[in-house]
């Protein structure tokens, strides 16, 4: 009887030591299964591009990510975690992530961070340029932003490219080459890619010249009641010197400019030329004379004071099919003193 309970015993024991030992089991296999294996990433690639541009994380762990941050203003990014694997997740730089170094930081779905270190570029900001201007071998200075890392400037629309002298953040100097066109935009390229100037640069090659750094080929001084002196040398914008037309005060007087031969006023796009204020705001009246065909409109022109204005007024709507010989620059009178006014590069552009 004895024998038979202490078996009982025995068997219920080894029973309980079997148990114990499979939940054991299980409770280690489960812990195992619940371990936290940290995310690892090996490259970024590329490791610097602008806004829009697609990144390449590689690495192991990756698949837990859930939110990618870009540092520098604590900028998000917009991306799907159901689309991560392991090794590779695929996301794009925000396109208002702000420019410079910083690091992209990326968070598990357990709370868990590691950053990489990234540089948002951005394309060439292009505001403005300086002169606007130039003959084959001739230096203009752009304005703008990003302009430090530019590495290469064409003619849009042509084979030609330009020179660079010097850049920094702001400013961007190049000489251009000859090139047959006669109004050009620049396509300017730097690390992050490239941007087309919003305005366009005149070849001065091409033009009709009035005055430039004295009377172009075939033309003359044909001014009414007021002193030209064609090379002065005190003011000038974008040539060496400049033409200086005094007005006497409370005239009507007019410089004007008178060529050889017939111009046909369409085969250009506009009529540009800049011109220095005197010593109070000024009105000048800008039409063509002289007309053998078509009918000249007159163009009044704000002069402000003191100050240099660049002028540039189109063809089409003004001097349509005008074939003339002169362009007169007039000041309406009734001035309270006498003005000098100082203009340069008079042109007619292609």
């Amino acid at each position: 009887m004895r024998s038979s309970i202490t078996l009982k015993l025995i068997k219920m024991k080894t029973i309980t030591t079997l148990l114990l030992l499979g939940v054991a089991t299980f409770l280690v296999t489960s812990c195992k299964k619940d371990v936290h294996v940290s995310p690892t990433a090996s490259e970024i690639t590329p490791d610097s591009a602008a806004g829009g541009a697609l990144l390449t994380i590689t690495g192991s762990g990756l698949r837990n990510i859930e939110s990618i941050v870009f540092d520098l203003g604590n900028v998000p990014v917009a991306f799907n975690p159901n689309f991560n694997i392991d090794n590779v997740v695929l996301f794009r730089v925000p396109t208002d992530a702000n420019v410079g170094d910083q690091h992209i930081v990326f968070t598990t779905t357990t709370g868990y961070q590691f950053s990489l270190p990234f540089r948002v570029l951005a394309v060439p900001s292009l505001v403005s340029a300086f002169p606007q201007e130039w003959e084959a071998g001739g230096t203009v200075t752009i304005t703008g932003n990003y302009l430090s890392t530019v590495n290469h400037v064409a003619i849009v629309g042509s084979a030609d490219t330009a020179t660079i002298v010097s850049r920094d953040a702001k400013q961007l100097v190049v000489t251009l080459p000859a090139t047959d066109q006669g109004k050009v935009k620049l396509a300017i390229t730097n690390s992050a890619g490239t941007s087309i100037t919003p305005f366009s640069l005149v070849n001065m090659d091409k033009q009709l010249k009035f005055f430039t750094d004295g009377y172009g080929s075939g033309m003359q001084d044909w001014s009414w009641d007021a002193s030209s002196i064609s090379n002065d040398p005190n003011f000038a914008v974008a040539s060496n010197s400049s033409l200086k037309e005094s007005y006497s005060k409370g005239g009507w007087q007019g410089l004007s400019f008178h060529s050889d031969n017939p111009i046909s006023i369409s085969d250009y796009t506009t009529l540009s030329f800049y011109v220095k204020g005197g010593t109070e705001d000024n009105t000048v009246d800008v039409a063509p004379d002289a007309i053998s065909s078509g009918t000249g409109k007159i163009v009044k022109v704000t002069v402000p004071a003191n100050v240099w204005t660049f002028v540039n007024i189109p063809v089409v709507g003004n001097y349509d099919g005008v074939v003339c010989q002169r362009f007169n620059f007039q000041i309406e009178g009734n001035n309270d003193a006498d003005q000098v006014l100082y203009y340069d590069n008079v042109l007619l552009v292609k």
